[in-house]
């Protein structure tokens, strides 16, 4: 049976000050997501929302380096802090590279 953590000090400890991290959770076999990691509704992405604004989710970095610098990173600050995820295209990573990893 997975151990429970009900105090927040033994997951704090477990996941952070014994280096285990969130994995270390999964590793234990823990059924069930600790409160700790769950996001309160009001916070969580409208998936709705995010599925219809697929141009915020698309960032091309061949301006980063330019004039539209500023620009770049806001559209980065923005697809994080309200989608939370988002797809990078002219990166520069060469296409062997990406298929290796």
């Amino acid at each position: 049976m997975a151990p429970s953590f009900n105090d927040e000090n033994s997951l704090f400890n477990f996941v952070v000050k014994e280096g285990n991290g969130v994995k270390g959770l999964v590793d234990l076999g823990l059924t069930e997501v600790p409160d700790r990691y769950i996001q309160p509704p009001h916070h969580r992405i409208n998936k709705k929302q995010a599925a219809g604004s697929h141009e915020n989710l698309i960032i091309d970095l061949s301006e980063f380096d330019g004039p539209n610098h500023e620009q770049v990173v806001k559209a980065i600050a923005h697809a994080s802090e309200t989608l939370g995820f988002f797809q990078v295209v002219n990166h520069g990573v060469p296409l062997e590279l990406l298929e290796s990893l």
